[in-house]
């Protein structure tokens, strides 16, 4: 099949290159490119391979929504050890949106904002789960 997954999801930022390094920080992200000028923008990867690019955004304030209106939601990811992740998200000072819960397909789900107030979600999987 020509068609392989996604290659990155794209994050429009006030301050990219801000919200790029707490990514890189908290997350474990590195930066994997980055344009070099102003405004910045870059590509950020997880330890797996997924992309995030963070790019500046227009100005414009964010528009308000729900959990369930149209569009892209959520940034989820995946962690091995979800108890040890609450944890390290916990000891930085991040606030959780909710209880942990039951995923769409097995396993649990935490949700928490980034600090431009993007919803982030980690997840664990069943042993078996498509496996990444």
């Amino acid at each position: 099949m020509t068609f392989q997954g996604i290659d990155h999801i794209a994050l429009a930022a006030r301050n990219p290159r801000a919200l790029a390094q707490w990514y890189c920080d908290i997350l474990g992200f590195t930066v994997v490119w980055h344009n070099d000028s102003e405004p910045w923008a870059g590509l950020i990867g997880g330890p797996d391979g997924s992309l995030v690019e963070v790019m500046p955004d227009n100005g414009t304030a964010p528009t308000p929504h729900a959990p369930f209106d149209p569009g892209f939601r959520h940034l989820a990811l995946r962690v091995s050890d979800f108890d040890a992740a609450r944890e390290h998200l916990a000891s930085h000072g991040i606030a959780f949106t909710g209880e942990p819960g039951v995923a769409a397909g097995g396993g649990r789900v935490l949700s928490f904002t980034d600090p431009e107030g993007n919803a982030v979600q980690i997840v664990s999987r069943p042993a078996g789960f498509r496996e990444p």
